[in-house]
């Protein structure tokens, strides 16, 4: 059992290099300018500082551009964590139709009609512009999502995570069907089964799920940036730029997109200095109840239970959910350079929940929590790994034993030195 207390302690200080410019604005700006009813996001460097304005430029050139009164703020990308809208972002309601793709990127749509190869939609946040989506790029389709959230997330994540070796239909009437997708109309969803070709009538899908193993969805070269949106949409883009206030990119099965800037709602740098744990395999995990050891593990961009992440009202995709007390222990490699994450507890811990959060680096606590209640500010953490050689991200008891602690280590990520 790998003693937190023990390991040797060969961390030295470091920081991160401040990763951006500031000059006044260019008085004649250029096509493309921030106006007064664009959004204002702000920006979280590697460093963990942060800045404001409105978007002049996303992605060409490798950098962001900011634009705050007669500021002008460039960052670069290998820079740059994210942009979040300032300002409440809604929650997107459990209803209408949803795209699902690999790697949690998600299109909620109108579905026209299909052959076996492409499939027509209608995105919401391109309003009424249809896009062909390749068949083979997609992990399923959410045909008629319930209305009460906790079923639609159980359903989101049966479709994405549920093993299967073909194509599946999950019927309204809780029955299932396995087979081969032959293509989609406005009523019919043509399926291939054992017995033969059938058509099965679109009111009476739920859900439609397709063989993971054949599913051909190209990774985006780093840094890419990946889109959020307000409706709850996300997708990975690459040659990313703004114009004429909106966001023009190419989405990873090669369709050019041009939503409004006024629908983004967060943009995450995926790159080689930015690497999320819930990526990353941990070198031993440990979980102990309060009444002994139990067989409970930790969720890769879930709750422990397998639900969304969820602080403050807002949820978010990435992180690790945990429940105390757990500890994940990571071997470092010499890039790794800080750890930065967002703790605190789920927006569905109960009142009685409490729990302490430990971050230890070679045998010394970097950062300790008070107990934290679901009613407690959630805290950044920010935490050097310079020569560093072990990480162990402890969610100790708090106040209650283990009772209602669903923990969150938000968007949980090691930065690194550029290769």
């Amino acid at each position: 059992m790998l003693n937190i207390r023990t390991l040797s302690f060969t961390a030295i200080l470091g920081l991160v290099s401040a990763a951006s410019a500031v000059r006044p604005a260019i008085a004649d700006d250029p096509p493309g300018s921030p106006v007064l009813s664009d959004p204002v996001f702000q920006a979280l460097r590697t460093d963990g500082t942060t800045a404001s304005g409105r978007i002049r430029q996303l992605g060409p050139d490798g950098r962001v551009v900011l634009v705050a009164g007669e500021v002008e703020t460039v960052i670069p990308l290998d820079r740059l964590v994210k942009l979040t809208r300032e300002g409440d972002i809604p929650d997107s309601p459990p209803e209408g139709s949803v795209a699902l793709f690999p790697d949690g990127d998600r299109l909620r749509a109108i579905f026209g009609a299909s052959g076996d190869k492409t499939l027509e939609i209608t995105p919401h946040i391109l309003d009424d512009t249809a896009i062909p989506v390749p068949i083979d790029g997609l992990l399923g389709m959410v045909l008629a999502p319930p209305t009460e959230p906790q079923a639609f997330e159980s359903l989101l994540a049966r479709v994405r995570n549920e093993p299967r070796k073909s194509e599946v239909l999950w019927l309204a009437n809780g029955d299932r069907m396995t087979g081969g997708f032959l293509g989609l109309t406005a009523q019919k969803v043509a399926f291939q089964r054992d017995a033969g070709a059938t058509e099965v009538d679109r009111s009476g899908i739920v859900a439609i799920g397709f063989d993971p193993a054949v599913v051909n969805y190209p990774a985006a070269p780093a840094p890419s940036l990946e889109l959020t949106f307000l409706d709850g949409s996300r997708l990975g883009v690459t040659g990313c730029r703004i114009e004429q206030g909106h966001v023009v990119a190419t989405t990873r099965f090669g369709v050019t997109i041009r939503p409004a800037l006024a629908k983004l709602a967060r943009v995450h740098v995926r790159g080689e200095t930015i690497a999320y744990l819930s990526d990353r395999k941990e070198t031993q995990a440990e979980y102990v109840g309060y009444l002994g050891t139990h067989r409970k593990t930790y969720g890769r961009n879930t709750t422990m239970d397998g639900r969304v992440l969820r602080m403050g009202g807002q949820p978010y995709d990435r992180g690790l959910g945990t429940q105390s007390r757990t500890l994940l222990a990571y071997r470092l490699d010499p890039r790794d350079r800080r750890f930065q994450a967002t703790v605190g507890l789920d927006d569905r811990a109960g009142p009685l929940g409490s729990v302490i959060f430990r971050v230890n680096v070679d045998g010394k606590d970097r950062f300790v929590s008070p107990p934290m209640t679901v009613r407690d500010t959630p805290r950044l953490i920010d935490v050097d790994l310079t020569g560093a050689r072990f990480l162990i991200l402890a969610t100790e008891f708090g106040e209650r034993g283990d009772v209602q602690d669903l923990a969150d280590w938000i968007e949980a990520r090691i930065i690194r030195s550029s290769p």
